[in-house]
């Protein structure tokens, strides 16, 4: 897939850190599936990572 943020470089499969910020609560992701551009470095998650990683956000948020 073309980047669609640099318009250069084509996504590989790879692992990235995903950093979220709810509510001003900050959650890194260490280790997650991604397509990830080899020109800038740019992520992009499939729909069942999202949920996942937002889903685990809400839970971790609801415990404080």
């Amino acid at each position: 897939m073309k980047c669609v943020t640099c318009k250069v470089g084509s996504t590989q499969p790879g692992k990235t850190t995903v950093r979220l910020n709810r509510t001003g609560i900050h959650y890194e992701f260490h280790g997650i599936p991604a397509l990830i551009c080899q020109n800038c470095g740019e992520y992009y998650l499939d729909e069942k990572t999202t949920k996942k990683l937002l889903v685990k956000a809400e839970q971790n948020q609801r415990k404080l």
